[in-house]
């Protein structure tokens, strides 16, 4: 059974272009895609139809399935991949196969998780045209930090190699209902992370932590404002707040595209990630 499965993964590697490849290993850490985000992602050159087909080809390949709502007012389908899909992703990158449960939790809170990967189809949209560096982008499943008594899991972490330096970004997307106690009981932790990480300086992980930022996202201006009272008020600094689109804009103005020339590297204590591809880049 091994052996067959073994072929079965061997043929569908074989018949994967390049943007398609690019899918499977995007998939493998974000989980879930809009056709309208992987076309922003892995298919630039071509329309959302072409992208539409091409992903029904994988499905019927058995690479790719796909989620829907099935309402009249979100006809979304969302796209992830099979277990065929997750070998071809393990064989693609050398990490173990994600389980089919991570996946099934994952599209619990689909809307959330949707949102949050906007974010990162928006930076590979910035890196494509050149006014980004080269990033690492690292999924929930893989930010989780152990803060003793408590724990506290960024909805991402972006992860930019600068010279002799990592910077770190954790995104936290704000969606408008979470309160203000839990709201300022999160800031606490990150500032208990930072507070953490000054002791630890020596791991190269921790000295990422104690000099990042985060990074509120959400939908509207008034929310921005409140939720930048609410960290100052607990402390905690080096915090941005805003919507998706400025927040990634004022991303690549930070950064530029001359950073980042050692973003392929990976920063020893956490998961692998995903890196944007190539073909968003050549378009």
């Amino acid at each position: 059974m091994m052996r067959v499965f073994t072929d079965h993964t061997a043929a569908a590697l074989m018949r994967l272009t390049a943007r398609d490849q690019a899918l499977v290993q995007i998939l493998q850490e974000l989980r879930y895609l809009t056709v309208a985000q992987v076309q922003q992602v892995c298919y630039p050159s071509i329309s959302v139809r072409s992208t539409s087909q091409r992903l029904s080809l994988l499905r019927r390949r058995r690479v790719l399935g796909y989620l829907s709502h099935r309402t009249f007012e979100d006809r979304r389908v969302f796209w992830h991949l099979t277990s065929l899909g997750r070998a071809a992703a393990a064989a693609l990158t050398g990490d173990p196969p994600a389980r089919a449960t991570a996946v099934a939790v994952a599209a619990v809170q689909m809307d959330h998780l949707i949102a949050t990967n906007q974010i990162f189809c928006h930076l590979c949209v910035h890196y494509g045209a050149g006014s980004l560096a080269l990033f690492r982008w690292l999924g929930s499943h893989h930010t989780a930090v152990d803060l003793g008594h408590a724990h506290l899991v960024p909805d991402a972490v972006i992860l930019i190699a600068a010279e002799d330096q990592w910077w770190m970004y954790c995104v936290e997307l704000d969606r408008g209902t979470m309160g203000r106690d839990a709201l300022a009981e999160k800031c606490e932790r990150y500032r208990l992370m930072r507070r953490i990480a000054a002791l630890r300086r020596d791991e190269p992980v921790w000295e990422a932590r104690a000099e990042s930022w985060v990074l509120f996202v959400c939908e509207d201006e008034r929310r921005a404002a409140d939720m930048v009272r609410v960290a100052a008020a607990v402390g905690l600094g080096h915090v941005w707040a805003g919507r998706a689109d400025a927040c990634t804009s004022g991303l690549a103005a930070a950064v530029g595209a001359g950073a980042g020339s050692g973003a392929q590297a990976l920063l020893p204590g956490l998961g692998r990630g995903i890196t944007p591809p190539c073909v968003t880049r050549e378009g």
